[in-house]
């Protein structure tokens, strides 16, 4: 799709719902940069008042926010879990803000259940294994303390969630990787 990456901070909501839901976006390459610079661009606009989105509008956003995050990691790899940290952060700030603004909609973007699920997919490591290496993290070598900080990144999105589920399925789960949260570089 030719011009995918200019203008965007010039769109409104909806022109890029449909320019991120275009099918040609899944077969479109580019450059980390322009996929960062066009996520960022998107989330600012969905972010920009999300309690006046209509039905229509959130159902453009939930289906064109993941086509992106999608292209984006098949044309560039996954970045060190990038689109899926960009994903649970976005989700996370809507349901803050439209939680404190009373209400929810019923759309699946907004359910706080998969971030709690996908942050704890994505851990590289158990929770026994974190814990004995946050206390010798100065000792690690590189890849070691990046994965250490990648769990610590994936706790953040999860534990802004998790009051929100209190009877999830994986809670027990979460509650492990809570109690070291803050023993993680």
């Amino acid at each position: 799709m030719s011009g995918l990456f200019d203008d965007l901070d010039g769109l409104d909501l909806d022109a890029h719902a449909r320019r991120w839901s275009a099918p040609e976006v899944l077969r479109t390459d580019g450059a980390v940069s322009e996929w960062i610079g066009a996520a960022q661009m998107f989330a600012a606009v969905i972010q920009q008042d999300p309690a006046r989105l209509t039905g229509a509008q959130w159902r453009a956003v939930a289906e064109a926010w993941p086509a992106l995050l999608a292209a984006a990691e098949r044309a560039t790899g996954a970045q060190r879990n990038e689109w899926l940290l960009r994903d649970l952060w976005l989700r996370v700030s809507l349901l803050k803000e439209l939680t404190e603004a009373g209400a929810v909609p019923d759309v699946p973007l907004l359910d706080p259940g998969p971030v709690l699920d996908r942050a704890l997919d994505a851990m590289p490591m158990t929770p026994d294994t974190a814990a004995a290496l946050a206390s010798r993290w100065r000792e690690l070598d590189r890849a070691r303390m990046l994965s250490l900080r990648r769990v610590r990144g994936l706790l953040g999105p999860a534990r802004a969630v998790a009051p929100l589920l209190p009877d999830h399925p994986r809670r027990g789960e979460f509650e492990e990787w809570d109690r070291i949260a803050d023993t993680l570089p």
